[in-house]
């Protein structure tokens, strides 16, 4: 069953709404800056999401957010820029260093709820910034990020594929339940046995 977290535990506060604080905050510090530089920080963080959407990263999210749609893995790149450079980075080199997040250990021990870095409000902060200071003028923000896109996207090189299929050991342990589940109906990914269903 797809629960949103392991009952009897008590819950920590501390990543409670991440969404809103990124979203909110990351609009605060962009309304400080020139219309284009909101526009350019929108396409470097496109890009950074575009990084992490990836086969072995939508296995991290399938296991801790007990499973992963379309829609929720790019909330998910989206959570994962979110949590910085450095732990970007680190997912970026080997998802399952996640497993040593505390937001994720806390998914894990039923502590915090485990849709926590689902964040959906946070990727669109850079449209609300510009809209904000524009009175709402989403043409404008629209025919600014084309212009920014064609200027800036070609000066960075693609990342190489991940090597699939691949164990994310320390998450899968973690995780024992949603992984089996990811053997049984994704071994292309994970490498395990292929299990014809009758």
């Amino acid at each position: 069953m797809l629960g949103d977290h392991r009952g009897g535990a008590r819950q920590s506060t501390e990543w409670n709404d991440l969404d809103e604080r990124l979203e909110e905050a990351l609009i605060d510090q962009l309304m400080r800056l020139p219309l284009a530089d909101i526009v350019a920080f929108e396409v470097r963080f496109d890009d950074l999401q575009a990084r992490v959407h990836r086969d072995d990263l939508w296995m991290a999210a399938f296991l801790i957010h007990n499973g992963c749609g379309d829609d929720s893995f790019t909330d998910f790149c989206a959570g994962v820029v979110g949590l910085g450079r450095d732990w970007c980075k680190r997912a970026l080199a080997d998802p399952d260093n996640l497993a040593e997040h505390p937001a994720v250990r806390g998914v894990a021990a039923g502590t915090v709820h485990n849709s926590v870095l689902l964040t959906e409000g946070f990727q669109f902060a850079p449209q609300q910034a510009y809209e904000r200071l524009t009175d709402g003028d989403d043409c404008a923000y629209y025919r600014a990020l084309d212009a920014a896109e064609q200027a800036m996207r070609t000066d960075i090189p693609p990342d190489s594929p991940p090597l699939l299929p691949r164990r994310l050991e320390r998450l899968a342990a973690m995780f024992p339940e949603q992984h089996g589940f990811l053997d049984r109906f994704y071994p292309r990914l994970t490498g395990a046995p292929s299990h014809r269903i009758r």
